[in-house]
């Protein structure tokens, strides 16, 4: 009986994050983050219904891949594969990048450029990615989430 609970729960992640990775590819497609008319990905690591770290390349040229990070608990967004060896490696570099954003978003907030809605904006969403990257930070720290 536990091996059908587990079996369950593990087609239950599978439908959760099967279509989160079908719309990152397209995303990396958009985003030209991928070269060619085919892209392959591959989830690397997940915390259940919450993030998913993923690794995407072009048809072919799997050592030239991406790391890609989505979910209800994050922003989309990818990094090159080379600035990671591994999904903890990613996930630093992911909370590294956002907290950089947000610095560079309130700047320019600042400066005399927006005004409004737009420089709230901004700053929302700067507190967004300030929050994320935190709490993504916060999850590096903890090794047994790496295992």
């Amino acid at each position: 009986m536990t091996e059908s609970n587990a079996e369950k729960e593990r087609l239950k992640l599978k439908d959760w994050y099967k279509p989160l990775l079908d719309t990152v590819v397209q995303e990396m497609l958009k985003r030209n983050a991928v070269a060619g008319t085919a892209v392959e990905a591959t989830p690397v690591w997940i915390l259940p219904y919450k993030i998913l770290i993923a690794k995407a390349w072009g048809m072919g040229q799997k050592t030239r891949f991406i790391w890609t990070i989505s979910g209800e608990g994050v922003i989309t967004d990818y990094i090159a594969g080379s600035m990671a060896a591994t999904p903890k490696d990613a996930a630093r570099h992911f909370a590294l990048k956002w907290q950089m954003d947000a610095d560079r978003l309130r700047a320019v907030g600042k400066s005399k450029g927006p005004t409004g809605d737009a420089q709230s904006q901004m700053s929302h969403y700067a507190d967004k990615l300030i929050q994320d990257a935190e709490s993504l930070y916060d999850l590096t720290e903890r090794d047994e989430v790496w295992q």
